[in-house]
């Protein structure tokens, strides 16, 4: 049985105006346990070691240090090649989120992503997507926090 340790990975930063941001990644597993009614709930634990198959959640917690509101900032994170992104995941209210399928070089909106399969071009699939990008576009306040999440499951 195949198993990965999970570290932390690059999150990148773009402040149009230039705002002052502390952020911090957390990785962590997602279990569901099936209830004996019949309904789910998941919890979230650390992912020291996660299995294949096994849902991983990449968040990152960002704070506006700042003594003006943020906004119309962005972040791009990477997807790691050892998981496929859960699709609907990333979506987050009062962000504008694009994908890359081409290792964050170029991004669009989810909907409008495509990859070169067989010499023609297809919509693509969640396990194309390498990179998310979101553009934060409700303010943040001085001091406020809100974070970033994404849902992938280990190859």
């Amino acid at each position: 049985m195949r198993k990965l340790l999970l570290g932390l990975l690059a999150t990148t930063f773009i402040a149009l105006p230039a705002h002052a941001l502390t952020a911090k990644q957390t990785v962590e597993k997602e279990v569901v346990v099936r209830n004996a009614d019949g309904t789910e709930s998941a919890s979230r634990m650390p992912a020291d070691v996660v299995v294949p198959g096994e849902r991983v959640v990449y968040t990152v917690s960002f704070t506006n240090d700042d003594v003006q509101p943020a906004q119309n900032f962005v972040m791009t994170q990477p997807v790691p090649e050892e998981v496929t992104y859960i699709e609907g995941s990333a979506e987050k209210p009062g962000a504008e989120l694009s994908v890359s399928t081409d290792g964050g070089n170029s991004f669009s909106p989810r909907g409008a992503a495509t990859v070169l399969r067989d010499g023609e071009r297809v919509r693509a699939t969640a396990s194309d997507i390498t990179h998310l990008r979101w553009k934060i576009v409700t303010p943040l306040a001085p001091g406020g926090n809100d974070s970033v999440a994404y849902k992938a499951v280990l190859k």
